[in-house]
Order: C-alpha cells, then sequence, then structure tokens
C-alpha cells in the first residue's frame, strides 16, 4: 500500500475550480423567516432559476429536449455522468455549489434589514453566475417566508483567493475584508468575468493562516447539522477516520463530476493512517431541522450532529492532513449540503475549550 502524502489532495484540488461568493439582501418589508433559512433560500432560488432559464410552458424536465445542456438540472438536479464507473447505478450526482446561509437564527427581519448568505460554484456552474445573480433578485422580489415578504438584491461579492476562506474563528481575521463588488443594485449591472480559480489556490492560503497557530491538536466546531452515514445510519459521532473518509469521498466525487482532468486517488492508505488519530475531547449533541419538501408534500426532518470536536495530530500528521480538513471546511460534510448543512470551521487551538459558545439543538 502506497504512503499517503499532501500531493494527492493537492493534485485532486487542482483539477476543481470554485468561486466564492457573497449576496446581500435588504428587506423591504416586514419578514418572518425560520430559525435556519437555508432550505428557505435554496427553495427561493432554485425556483427563480428554473423560471429564469426554462423553456418549457409547463416545466417538465423529463420530457425536455434540451434537458442533457439545459443549466438548471446540470445545477439542481445533477446528473451522474455516464462515463464514469463510480457513478453507475446511481440517479444524482454532487451538486456543483454549496450554499452558506446566515447563522444567524434571529426569525424577524424589519424594512431595511440586511440578509446575507453565500453561495460555492464548482467547474462549469461558475459560467451560470450571471442567471443565479437574476434568480436571486427575482426571488427577492417574489418573496421570502411566511407572508412573502419581499427582500431587494443590494449587492454581490466575489471573494478574492488571499480573503475567501477567512471564518469568524480566524485570529485576526486578517483577510477577511478582501472582496470585490460585482454587482450593485445602483447599477443593475454585473461586472465580473469567469476568472476561477483551482481549489488548490483556496487550501494554501488558508494553511498559511492556520500553520501560524494550529497545534497538534486540531479542533473543528461544526455549525450546522452534520448528516454522515456508515452503511446508511446516520452517525452521533465522527471519529477522524469517518471524517477523513467523508471528505475524500466527497473531494474525489465532485472532480470527477466537474472538474478538469482529475488525476487518480487512491483513498485506502488515507483511511488507514486516519485510524491512528484519536479523539481528545467533543461536545457533539444532536440537531433536528425540519423543512417542507415541495416535490414530496411533505414536511421532513433532517437531523446532524453540531460542537466541537477535537482531534491529536502528531506534527507529520497535521501537515498530511490539514488540507484535507481545509477542504471540507469549504466543501462540507454529509448530506443535504446545497441547503448549507454540513458546515465547519477549523478553530484555533489556543482559545479555551470552555469558551466555545453553546448552539442551540432545536433548529426549526
Amino acid at each position: 500500500m502506497s504512503r499517503p502524502s499532501p500531493s494527492d489532495i493537492m493534485n485532486v484540488a487542482q483539477a476543481l475550480r470554485l468561486g466564492v461568493f457573497e449576496f446581500h439582501w435588504r428587506a423591504e418589508e416586514d419578514a418572518h423567516l425560520p430559525r435556519f433559512k437555508g432550505s428557505t433560500i435554496r427553495g427561493a432560488l432554485g425556483g427563480a432559476f428554473k423560471r429564469a432559464v426554462c423553456i418549457r410552458a409547463d416545466g417538465d424536465c423529463e420530457c425536455c429536449l434540451v434537458r442533457s445542456t439545459c443549466s438548471y438540472p446540470y445545477v439542481f438536479e445533477t446528473p451522474p455522468p455516464a462515463e464514469v464507473p463510480a457513478f453507475r447505478g446511481q440517479r444524482t450526482a454532487p451538486h456543483p455549489y454549496v450554499l452558506e446561509p446566515p447563522l444567524e437564527e434571529k426569525e424577524h427581519y424589519a424594512p431595511g434589514e440586511t440578509l446575507t448568505f453565500g453561495l460555492l460554484l464548482l467547474g462549469r456552474a461558475l459560467t451560470y453566475l450571471p442567471y443565479l445573480i437574476l434568480a436571486v433578485e427575482q426571488a427577492g422580489r417574489r418573496g421570502l417566508g411566511r407572508g412573502r415578504a419581499r427582500f431587494a438584491l443590494d449587492a454581490v461579492f466575489a471573494r478574492k483567493v488571499s480573503g475567501a476562506l477567512a471564518r469568524s474563528g480566524d485570529p485576526g481575521g486578517e483577510s477577511r475584508h478582501r472582496s470585490i463588488t460585482i454587482y450593485d443594485s445602483s447599477s443593475g449591472r454585473i461586472t465580473w468575468n469567469v476568472e476561477a480559480v483551482p481549489l488548490e489556490a483556496f487550501i494554501r492560503e488558508r494553511q498559511l493562516q492556520l500553520d501560524r497557530h494550529v497545534s497538534n491538536r486540531v479542533r473543528l466546531r461544526i455549525l450546522t447539522p452534520a448528516r454522515v452515514r456508515v452503511d446508511g445510519d446516520l452517525q452521533d459521532d465522527l471519529p477522524f477516520d469517518l471524517l477523513v473518509r467523508n471528505v475524500l469521498r466527497r473531494l474525489w466525487q465532485l472532480a470527477l463530476v466537474h472538474g478538469e482532468n482529475a488525476p487518480p486517488f487512491d483513498p485506502h492508505p488515507w483511511i488507514e493512517r486516519a485510524r491512528g488519530i484519536p479523539t481528545i475531547r467533543q461536545t457533539l449533541a444532536w440537531r433536528d431541522w425540519e423543512r417542507y419538501s415541495h416535490r414530496q408534500r411533505t414536511k421532513m426532518r433532517l437531523g446532524g450532529v453540531v460542537g466541537d470536536i477535537e482531534y491529536e495530530l502528531n506534527e507529520q500528521d497535521r501537515s498530511l492532513f490539514l488540507p484535507l480538513l481545509i477542504v471540507g471546511e469549504l466543501l462540507h460534510i454529509g448530506t443535504a449540503t446545497t441547503f448549507g448543512l454540513g458546515k465547519y470551521e477549523i478553530r484555533v487551538s489556543e482559545s479555551s475549550w470552555g469558551a466555545s459558545h453553546k448552539i442551540n439543538t432545536d433548529l426549526r
């Protein structure tokens, strides 16, 4: 069995290009939204995007002659590539985006207040950014939440590589504000050319930030429910080898579907190495989230774990696994990442464990 190397991750990450964007809605009237807004934003965005690009009056994708080249199914109902054996027998493939809804749990927005969310786009989805901006603008006009309160799209920002991975847990937030405005409501114009950046560049930038602060104990704070399965069963614990297995699978599948010339990759040495990494302590708790599925016409409960978990890595293992942990920080883990689930942050080790904020476990 070959030995794992950080270059394994970087080579795959080089094949996957992405962009990170931030959208600012402004409430035009009193709005009442759920605490977790991922489903609300995802539903509004998907519906508006389909209305913007669909050529059929009935909106039926199954009977559409241009389904194979249409942007809507590619982004929101991603078909598995027929030429990739790893997806044989599957009905869907990983979507080319990750939603980052606001973490604030406020339910009332007064007129003039701002609602901000992030959207990470992968591969070909980047070329559809103008349509996505149009969809966000139109979704706000149609209204969100109970009573369909209207929101105006004030601005959209593209984060530069040097600032794309700044997190609230970063010491000093050295690069948090490095972004450019690509749309503002005053001009109504988009001023961004598609310049996708390899995932590798995001990893290197974030690693430079973390290398100055992370010790041999690495803590993750899981901010939105992580739905990680083993043989179909949801897990309430996250041993390091399970985390590594999940991030590796997600990275590899995204690279196969949305990347360019993804190199061969053997995950087994990585998983075997990860089995020796112990969990030092954790405060994981189960958190339920309820959403309404318009397709199934029923309420669905999507639970997962949130909280802090800390692993102990020697210097060699830290150098090996830190790039992969950064990948998970960007791409999220588990299922339902398109609603914003599975988001975690790599926390600096200097901050005391007791300083961790209590995460609400009742999210509806």
